[in-house]
């Protein structure tokens, strides 16, 4: 070899540049480089897969030594490295394999010992080393096997790491250029679980921007298709689904046209299937009968051309249970919508069965707190809040109240009322004076009046002194004198009151204001509920009802021409007058159809969003909207009794 240098050419097998044919010893024989190299690696190939590591060490180290360079010294150094690697000499595989990274090659042997390396970082617990060492791999020059191997490590490291958008990333690389079946598998299973449920749409969303072209891009945006649906949010189902590419793969083209087909199932607008759930039968009949009349009415039904809605009616009895199911029945029939149920634990069973089917429920219940059951409920009942504020809105604001007493029954009914309307009071800045309570069956409330008045604790010397001015009163011009001592006239009862409220219902309120009277209640602004709006009401307390103000939820007497149609109209069809439940009814009915007529193309999730808009909707029994939660907050009548009749004292707004 005097005189002579080799040289081996670094893309292919060995070449030479020179005077003579490059050799080296191999028993005694000079053989060309090229056949010892090929020879060498062969050798060195078998006895690493027959477990002798030490002698294809000692091979190839030999090897590197007589031909430090050339077209397969890529090779020599990925199998030393292996070699070392078999022999537990961590340090020394890994410097090895660094050796070759440090070359510049582009053969499939540099990849390779990438991994490799990544390997032995991860084995001594420097997973971060090995996630550096895989993110500078050359992935163009590795074989596809290889690729995926790679991948595959950088998703295992990332999701050790909890960088789990990171894993999906690199599976979806995987996914791509993945061929064997088994292994296509393994890699959709790490797909599946990190799509379903670990993920937030947010890292979906875009990842769903970064991954390549492929099942995994298609798979994240039908993923984000069905979550959109899922909350309602039909805007974005379209979108994720607009965005797939026209062919799919056959998994992928089965789970869009599913998607699709429950966009379809999902579209609602004028002539859609509508539920009413109301008690037609048992104690509560003749409410729920009254509410549908006005729901039916609401709807069009005999209008010149009626509407095209259907309504599918199941009747609750008032029953927990029988509404429950009703519900179940009317969202199994493919309703967009319910009406109902009435009564307020009804309402609250039929809750459930609503969120669970995602169709809004418009109940008629008074409770609070029913929209705080779900996104889906709607509450269209009037609640003794809403009565609360617009009594007290009248009588602090309007009429300049500051001094209030309250005369309550000790139930669950007048309690709440009483504490309602208590803080009501203290929130508008006047002052509650005087409160009593009164057994719920009693008739007689003389006790808790002379309580309010201060007759109830009087000393002997006072009470004579009372029984002597009321003596004396019978004739009070002769006696007038002595009924202007101060030692008379300031003995009680003490009316420091402007106002007294007492919610209770018109028969029993008539039967205690004749008892205010005979105590000396009089010039006080007497103020009731929605249940003071009875002809009862006039017919017992006769002229001690004169100048009560209450609210209404509803009055047929209203001047306001919406209300005369719908009077007439009731009348023309029923043969008898509404009562505030079937405004109720025709209230509601008018609302939701008025929504479902806005747009031509609804769903179940834009109705609940357009329901959740409605303000200042204009119906018989006032002025409707829904807050942030879903309860209504309605306008309200304010009644008077003026010449023995219940007049219009201000028109619901």
């Amino acid at each position: 070899m005097k005189g002579c240098i080799p040289v081996l050419v670094l893309a292919g097998l060995v070449g030479l540049v020179g005077c003579q044919t490059a050799t080296v010893m191999r028993g005694g024989v000079a053989v060309p480089v090229d056949q010892a190299v090929e020879a060498d690696l062969n050798e060195a190939r078998a006895e690493l897969a027959a477990g002798k590591p030490d002698e294809a060490r000692h091979r190839l180290e030999r090897l590197l030594e007589e031909v430090p360079d050339g077209g397969r010294h890529d090779e020599v150094l990925f199998l030393l490295g292996e070699s070392y690697a078999a022999l537990g000499e961590v340090d020394l595989a890994i410097s090895t394999y660094r050796r070759l990274q440090g070359r510049r090659a582009r053969g499939p042997w540099v990849p390779l010992a990438y991994l490799r390396l990544a390997e032995l970082y991860r084995e001594t617990g420097r997973p971060e080393l090995a996630r550096s060492v895989l993110a500078r791999a050359p992935f163009s020059a590795a074989d596809p096997s290889v690729r995926v191997r790679i991948y595959w490590m950088l998703a295992e490291l990332s999701r050790e790491a909890g960088q789990n958008r990171e894993a999906l990333r690199w599976l979806a690389y995987a996914r791509r250029d993945v061929v064997e079946g088994a292994e296509v598998a393994r890699i959709d299973g790490e797909i599946e679980e990190l799509l379903h449920g670990v993920l937030s749409d947010l890292e979906l969303e875009r990842l769903s921007r970064e991954v390549p072209p492929g099942p995994v891009h298609d798979r994240i945006l039908i993923e984000l298709a069905a979550r959109a649906l899922e909350k309602g949010d039909i805007d974005s189902a379209e979108d994720r689904i607009a965005r797939l590419p026209r062919s799919l793969r056959p998994a992928e083209e089965v789970q869009r046209d599913l998607l699709l087909e429950r966009l379809r199932e999902d579209v609602v607008g004028p002539g859609a299937p509508i539920g009413v759930a109301l008690p037609l039968s048992g104690p509560y009949a003749r409410y729920g009968w009254s509410v549908l009349r006005g729901v039916v009415m609401g709807f069009g039904t005999y209008e010149s051309s009626p509407a095209s809605f259907q309504l599918h009616v199941r009747d609750t009895g008032g029953e927990v249970d029988q509404a429950a199911r009703a519900a179940e029945e009317l969202f199994s029939a493919g309703v967009v919508a319910v009406l109902g149920p009435l009564r307020s634990a009804t309402a609250a069973a039929a809750a459930p069965v609503a969120e669970e089917a995602r169709v809004p429920l418009l109940v008629l219940a008074q409770r609070e707190d029913l929209p705080s059951l779900g996104p889906w409920i709607f509450r269209l009942g009037v609640t003794r809040g809403d009565q609360i504020r617009v009594l007290t809105q009248y009588a602090i604001e309007r009429r300049g109240v500051r001094r209030v007493a309250i005369l309550y029954p000790r139930d669950a009914y007048g309690t709440a009322y009483k504490n309602l309307f208590w803080d009501e009071v203290e929130s508008r800045g006047a002052e509650i004076v005087g409160v009593e309570g009164y057994a719920p069956d009693a008739v007689d409330v003389q006790g808790p009046i002379r309580r309010l008045v201060g007759l109830e604790y009087l000393t002997p010397e006072e009470q004579e002194r009372i029984e002597e001015r009321d003596h004396l009163a019978r004739r009070p011009v002769e006696n007038a004198e002595r009924l202007s001592d101060p030692e008379l006239t300031e003995l009680p009862p003490y009316v420091d009151f402007e106002a007294l409220f007492i919610p209770e219902v018109a028969q029993k309120v008539g039967l205690f204001l004749p008892q205010l009277r005979f105590y000396d209640v009089q010039d006080v602004l007497l103020l009731g509920a929605s249940d003071w709006n009875d002809p009862k009401l006039v017919e017992i307390a006769g002229r001690d009802a004169e100048g009560a103000v209450f609210t209404g939820v509803f009055f047929p007497r209203s001047e306001f021409p919406m209300v005369e149609e719908f009077v007439s109209a009731y009348y023309a069809a029923y043969g008898e007058e509404p009562d505030a439940l079937a405004a109720e009814g025709y209230d509601a009915a008018s609302m939701l159809r008025a929504v479902l007529s806005e747009e031509v193309l609804l769903s179940r999730s834009r109705l609940r969003e357009a329901l959740g808009r409605v303000r200042d909707f204009r119906g018989v029994s006032g002025l409707t909207s829904f807050d942030e939660s879903g309860g209504t907050r309605k306008s309200l009548y304010v009644l008077t009794v003026r010449r023995g009749e219940i007049v219009e004292l201000e028109q619901a707004r």
